[in-house]
C-alpha cells in the first residue's frame, strides 16, 4: 500500500463522484465494466498481440489524465482526487485465456461468469500504488488475435458512457500501434503520468445544476408496487448477459424508428411487460430508473464534451401500470403500445423539463445541499427500495470515426455491466449495441434481494420477445 497523502493532489471530487466514492467506501457498489470483443481482419498480422495492447494502453491512459487519478479520503465531503505517479501495466491488465471459443450470436457464460467476480472486486487492494480500473483481456484459445477486453473503473472517474470512449480511443491506438512500420521489440510497461496531468472541472462547474422550485411530483396514486426486498448489505452482485441477434436487434431498432420511438423508452416497456407475467398479479405498477446523459448540455466545446472521460450522468423515474402491460398486448406488435406513455415522459425530461438557461432540471441537483452524502446512505438500510429495475443504455458502439473500411481491427460484440447497488432499484439492465449491430443486455441484481429464478424467468422473457418476431418471419 503506497502513502496517498504524499500523491499529488489533483482537485476536490464533485458531489457525483462523492456518491459514487461513498459507495464504493461503504462496499454499496464496486465499479462499472464495458467489454468489447476485437478481432484482427484476415487480410493483417500482427507478430505480438501482448505488446500491441500494452503500448495502445499507454497510448490511450496518457490522454486521460483521470485514470492515474485515485479518490483519497473516499466517505468525506473533502474527498480529493490524488495523482499516481505512474501506473504499471502488468500490474493492471490481466490476460486470461479462455477455456473454449465463444460461439456466434450465442451466449458468453465465460465472459458472464469473469464479469460478476470483476463486479464484486473494489479497487480497495494496494491502494496508493494501483489505479482505480483494470483491463481484462480474454483470448481465444488458439487465436492470438481474437480477443475482449472488459474495461473495469471505479464510477467517479466514469460512467457507462467513458466506457464507450475508452474503447473507441483503445481500437484507435490499437490500429496504430499495428501500423508501425517498425515493430517495437520493446514497450516499457511502466507509464508515467504527465507532468502536466490535469482533470476535467467536475459536473458541477460544467453544468449549472438548477434546482427546480417547483418540480413535477412523480406519481403517488397508491398502486401497489414491487421492489424486491428492503435494502440491506452487504452487497454481492450476480451477473447475466444476453445477447441478441444482429437480424432480430436490427428489426426492433428500426421498428421502432419507424414508429419515431427511441430504444430507451420501449425497453422499460419490455421489461415491465415480463415482470408483470413472473410477479403475483395484485402487483399493479412497478417503477423504472433511466439514466440520462448530461455531456450534450454541459459547458465545452462540443468534441470535448462527447469525448469527456468522467461522470456525468443524471436519472429520472416513470411509473408503468400492469393494466397498460399485458403479456397480449405488448407481445400483439414488435414494439410494445404502452412504450408511447414513457416516450412522452422521456420527452417531457429533456423538453418540457427546462431551466431559465436551457438545460433540464436534474434530479442529482438537490445534492449539492448535502454537506456529507455518506449520511444519506447510511440512512437508506432498511428501507424500502424506490424502484423495481433499472434500465441504462448507452447506444451504439460507433467505433472511431478515423477508421474507415481498411480498419485491421473490428470490433463485434460490446458488453456493458456493473455492479449492484445496496441502495438502488431490484434489478438493472445495463444495455449497448455493439460494432455487428446486436444489443446486449446485461442483467445484475443483488443476492438476496431478487431470487434467481425471478431473473432467470425474466432473461427468457426478455428473449422469447425479440425472438417471436424473427421466428415468425422464417
Amino acid at each position: 500500500m503506497g502513502d496517498v497523502r504524499q500523491l499529488q493532489k489533483l482537485r476536490p471530487l464533485g458531489k457525483l463522484e462523492q456518491l459514487s466514492s461513498v459507495c464504493h467506501h461503504l462496499g454499496f457498489y464496486h465499479n462499472v465494466g464495458l467489454s468489447a470483443h476485437y478481432q484482427l481482419s484476415k487480410s493483417s498480422s500482427v507478430s505480438d498481440v501482448r505488446r500491441l495492447i500494452y503500448a495502445a494502453l499507454a497510448d490511450v491512459i496518457r490522454k486521460h489524465g483521470i485514470l492515474f487519478a485515485i479518490p483519497v479520503d473516499e466517505d468525506s465531503p473533502d474527498a480529493y482526487f490524488a495523482r499516481l505517479p505512474s501506473i504499471d501495466l502488468t500490474s493492471s491488465v490481466f490476460f486470461i485465456r479462455r477455456s473454449q471459443p465463444v460461439t456466434v450470436g450465442g451466449e458468453d457464460r465465460e465472459l458472464d461468469a469473469i464479469l460478476q467476480e470483476q463486479h464484486n472486486t473494489n479497487f480497495k487492494s494496494e491502494y496508493g500504488t494501483l489505479p482505480f480500473w483494470r483491463l481484462l483481456v480474454l483470448q481465444e484459445p488458439g487465436v492470438e488475435h481474437d480477443f475482449t477486453a472488459s474495461f473495469i473503473f471505479h464510477h467517479s472517474i466514469g460512467d457507462g458512457v467513458a466506457g464507450l470512449i475508452f474503447h473507441k480511443e483503445f481500437q484507435d491506438a490499437l490500429e496504430a500501434a499495428s501500423s508501425l512500420s517498425v515493430p517495437r521489440d520493446f514497450i516499457n510497461t511502466k507509464v508515467a503520468a504527465p507532468n502536466d496531468t490535469t482533470l476535467l472541472l467536475p459536473l458541477e462547474e460544467l453544468h449549472p445544476l438548477p434546482i427546480n422550485s417547483n418540480p413535477v411530483q412523480f406519481p403517488t396514486t397508491g398502486l401497489k408496487e414491487w421492489t424486491g426486498n428492503p435494502i440491506r448489505a452487504p452487497c454481492v452482485t450476480q451477473y447475466r448477459s444476453l445477447y441478441l441477434s444482429p437480424s432480430s436487434s436490427k428489426a426492433f431498432i428500426q421498428e421502432c424508428k419507424k414508429k419515431s420511438l427511441s430504444l430507451t423508452s420501449v425497453l422499460p416497456s419490455i421489461i415491465a411487460a415480463s415482470l408483470f407475467d413472473i410477479l403475483p398479479p395484485t402487483i399493479e405498477a412497478l417503477t423504472c430508473i433511466i439514466p440520462v446523459n448530461l455531456r450534450p448540455w454541459l459547458h465545452l466545446p462540443r468534441s470535448a464534451a462527447l469525448d469527456a472521460i468522467g461522470t456525468f450522468i443524471d436519472a429520472f423515474k416513470v411509473q408503468l401500470r400492469h393494466a397498460d402491460h399485458s403479456a397480449d398486448n405488448q407481445h400483439a406488435m414488435l414494439v410494445p403500445p404502452a412504450a408511447r406513455e414513457t416516450s412522452e415522459k422521456i420527452k417531457k425530461y429533456l423538453t418540457d423539463n427546462l431551466s431559465p438557461s436551457g438545460e433540464p432540471y436534474t434530479a442529482i441537483a438537490v445534492f449539492k445541499t448535502i454537506p456529507d452524502v455518506s449520511v444519506v446512505f447510511n440512512s437508506t438500510l432498511g428501507n424500502e427500495r424506490d424502484a423495481a429495475f433499472e434500465v441504462s443504455n448507452l447506444g451504439a458502439f460507433t467505433g472511431s470515426t478515423k477508421l474507415g473500411a481498411n480498419a485491421q481491427w473490428h470490433v463485434g460484440r460490446v458488453t456493458f455491466s456493473r455492479s449492484s447497488v445496496v441502495s438502488g432499484s431490484a434489478v438493472t439492465m445495463s444495455v449497448v449495441s455493439g460494432g455487428d449491430g446486436a444489443l446486449t443486455i446485461g442483467f445484475s441484481w443483488q443476492e438476496g434481494i431478487v431470487d434467481d429464478d425471478v431473473v432467470d424467468r425474466l432473461i427468457e422473457g426478455v428473449r422469447r420477445y425479440f425472438e417471436a418476431p424473427e421466428a415468425a418471419n422464417h
